[in-house]
């Protein structure tokens, strides 16, 4: 994952007037058309860490039964893993052959594209069950350390030629590949470059035909996986909104996610039982959280048919059956229209 950059759809996302769950942004930027975060950890200098991911045609369009896949992987900044790729296996455990390593190096020789043992990210093609075309698939990564380290890591997965970061592959694409061949991340023209991170299909540091051709033959490919999550606390009951204080004893909570996932929210004291929903076909989903008297802490957790999981923490809501009331946060809860400061986990 290139560190220098931001990820145009995580960008598109966030924009949304909702918390963020888990921004993930020291591991995340930069990771282009990402559409989906897996973590893990090398437990042990030597282990190799198996991630499971699954294909779900309702998640995906596969026009032609099958595509390639973009993995890459990123250590945790605090540790010092450095981690690589070391094969991708198909349900049944056998390597894919195919699987192509590369490195992000902007410098990289094309004679050594492919051929690094530092692998920074892979182009894998993965398939629909041809006997069953609506049946999920599960693939696995392999991810060790290199040079005896061991720590936590992320794995990005991504739609090779998604050169705008939308979640799917079209002309529109293409046309941004184009106009950055022969382009490198180093390279500038009048001061700016040319060279686009999510045009770059194998993460190589430079954009030339094999950019190209990946983005041509996964032309029609599309997911609505998406690695954002949002809340949004209802204003409506709130006594004051500034301080999240309500007298109702139950929170009310919409948002955004991958449709189909299931979202739960738990009181990070156990006062209450997790309440847990799912999303609609858009990704939308509204939910009712009961409250204890005082603050109330929420740990949310969702889970999606890829396999990602997000979890973060909320900012307290208050419950009181006799809150203080100014006029001021009588004002302030009928105007208001924000939610409140998320507390990343």
């Amino acid at each position: 994952m290139n560190p220098s950059k931001t990820s145009p759809r995580k960008k598109r996302d966030t924009c949304l007037n909702a918390e963020a769950l888990e921004s993930r942004s020291l591991l995340t930027a930069g990771a282009g058309n990402t559409f989906a975060i897996i973590p893990g950890t090398v437990a042990k200098v030597g282990d190799v860490t198996a991630i499971k991911f699954t294909i779900d045609p309702a998640h995906f369009h596969v026009p032609k039964g099958k595509f390639t896949l973009g993995i890459d992987v990123a250590p945790d900044p605090t540790g010092t893993l450095k981690p690589t790729i070391a094969a991708v296996r198909s349900a049944n455990g056998k390597l894919i052959p195919q699987t192509l390593h590369s490195v992000y190096d902007p410098h990289l020789a094309t004679s050594q594209a492919g051929t690094s043992g530092m692998t920074s990210a892979v182009l894998t093609p993965v398939h629909l069950n041809a006997a069953n075309p609506k049946a999920p698939v599960t693939y696995e990564v392999d991810v060790k350390g290199l040079s005896g380290t061991s720590g936590k890591f992320l794995l990005g997965f991504y739609l090779p030629g998604d050169a705008n970061g939308d979640g799917k592959v079209d002309q529109t694409d293409v046309n941004v590949v184009m106009a950055s061949l022969n382009s490198r991340a180093s390279s500038t023209t009048g001061g700016t470059s040319k060279y686009s991170f999510g045009a770059d299909v194998n993460r190589d540091g430079r954009i030339g035909l094999i950019d190209l051709r990946s983005t041509q033959q996964n032309l029609g490919v599309s997911t609505d996986v998406t690695p954002v999550v949002g809340a949004k606390l209802d204003a409506a009951g709130m006594v004051d909104v500034n301080q999240r204080l309500t007298r109702t004893p139950n929170a009310h909570f919409t948002g955004t996610m991958t449709p189909g996932g299931t979202i739960t929210y738990a009181v990070a004291a156990g006062k209450s039982k997790p309440v847990t929903t799912t999303a609609d076909s858009t990704g939308n989903y509204s939910i009712n959280v009961p409250l204890t008297e005082g603050a109330n802490t929420f740990k949310v957790t969702t889970l999606d048919a890829f396999g990602q999981s997000i979890s973060g923490t909320l900012a307290a809501v208050n419950y009181s059956t006799n809150p203080p009331i100014t006029a001021a946060a009588a004002a302030a809860s009928a105007k208001a229209t924000t939610p409140g400061v998320v507390k990343k986990t």
